[in-house]
C-alpha cells in the first residue's frame, strides 16, 4: 500500500483540484491514500467543518483515503497536523502555542527551507513528532537536500523522529515523487493513521530509488546517510543546476507577474 503526503485541494488559496478529483488522478495512479495539508490560514470554524466531512464523504464513495491535515504556521515554521480534528485546538496551538489532550501529531514540514538554529527551537517547543526531511517541491523529486541530512546526523536527538517524504503539490496532474508505505494489514484509515503517527512506514522516492525506514525496525540514520550521499544523483545535480537559474529569473519579475504565473511555476518546480 502507498500514499502522498502533503498534498492542498481547492480548500487552500493555491490548490487547483477538489477534494474528489485528488482521489479519482490519485487512485488511477495506484495509490491508496493521501494526507491532506490544507492551509490553516485559509478556513474558519464552518470551513474547517465542512472539510472534515467532505474527506470522509470522498473516502466513502471513492474508495481512496482522503485523511484531513493542516498545514499551520507556528513562530514562523510551516507544520503539518494530521488528523486535523477541531478548529480550535489548532487555532489555540497557533496563537498559544498550547496543545491539546491528546497531543496532536505535528511534522515540521519542508524542513529544509529553514535556519537550523530555528528548526531546533521549533522542535522542542512544539514537541514536534515528525520532519520531512524530503519535499519534493522545495527541494527536487532526483536528490535528498544533503545539507539538512548532515547537519541531523550531528544532532544526538536524530533517531526520535518519524522522517517523512512529502510532495507539497497543489495540482492533481503534477508528477508523484515521494510516497508513503505504511506497515499494517488493514486498508482503513484508522490502520494507516496507526502506522503514520507510531512510526510504522517507509518513505520513499521514486525516481531515485531512495527509501528510508521508521519504527520498530528503523533504518540505521547514519549508515543511511553515509549510503545515500555516495550516489552520484548524476540527473538531480543537472536539474538542480536549471532549478536554481530559473528560481533567480523568477525572482527578478515584478511581485504582480510572479503571482500570475504561480501555476507555471508550480508546474516547472515539479518536472525539475
Amino acid at each position: 500500500m502507498q500514499g502522498t503526503f502533503h498534498f492542498h485541494s481547492t480548500y487552500s488559496h493555491d490548490g487547483r483540484n477538489t477534494l474528489a478529483e485528488i482521489a479519482s488522478a490519485l487512485g488511477g495512479k495506484g495509490l491508496s491514500f493521501c494526507v491532506m495539508t490544507e492551509h490553516f490560514e485559509d478556513f474558519d470554524d464552518a470551513k474547517f467543518h465542512r472539510y472534515i466531512e467532505e474527506t470522509g464523504a470522498v473516502s466513502r464513495s471513492s474508495g481512496f483515503l482522503l485523511i484531513p491535515g493542516i498545514e499551520v504556521n507556528l513562530s514562523g515554521l510551516d507544520t503539518i497536523i494530521f488528523p486535523a480534528r477541531s478548529y480550535e485546538e489548532i487555532a489555540r496551538l497557533a496563537s498559544e502555542g498550547t496543545d491539546s489532550q491528546p497531543p496532536m501529531f505535528k511534522v515540521l514540514a519542508h524542513a529544509s527551507k529553514y535556519p537550523r538554529e530555528a528548526i531546533e527551537k521549533h522542535l522542542e517547543t512544539y514537541q514536534i513528532h515528525g520532519i520531512e526531511i524530503w519535499n519534493q517541491q522545495a527541494d527536487g523529486s532526483h536528490i535528498p537536500r544533503a545539507e539538512l541530512l548532515q547537519w541531523l546526523k550531528t544532532k544526538p536527538w536524530r533517531r526520535q523522529y518519524r522522517y517523512f517524504f512529502g510532495c507539497d503539490l497543489h495540482s492533481a496532474n503534477h508528477t508523484v515523487a515521494n510516497v508513503l508505505s505504511p506497515v499494517t494489514n488493514g486498508a482503513d484509515t484508522e490502520s494507516i493513521l496507526r502506522a503514520l503517527t507510531a512510526g510504522d512506514f517507509v518513505s520513499q522516492n521514486l525516481p531515485a530509488g531512495v527509501e528510508y525506514r521508521n519504527g520498530a525496525h528503523a533504518t540505521d540514520f547514519d549508515s543511511w546517510l553515509e549510503q545515500i550521499l555516495q550516489r552520484s544523483y548524476y540527473r538531480g545535480r543537472v536539474l538542480r543546476s536549471v532549478r536554481r537559474c530559473l528560481k533567480s529569473a523568477y525572482k527578478m519579475l515584478p511581485r504582480n507577474t510572479q503571482h500570475s504565473l504561480n501555476d507555471i511555476k508550480n508546474y516547472v518546480r515539479n518536472k525539475v
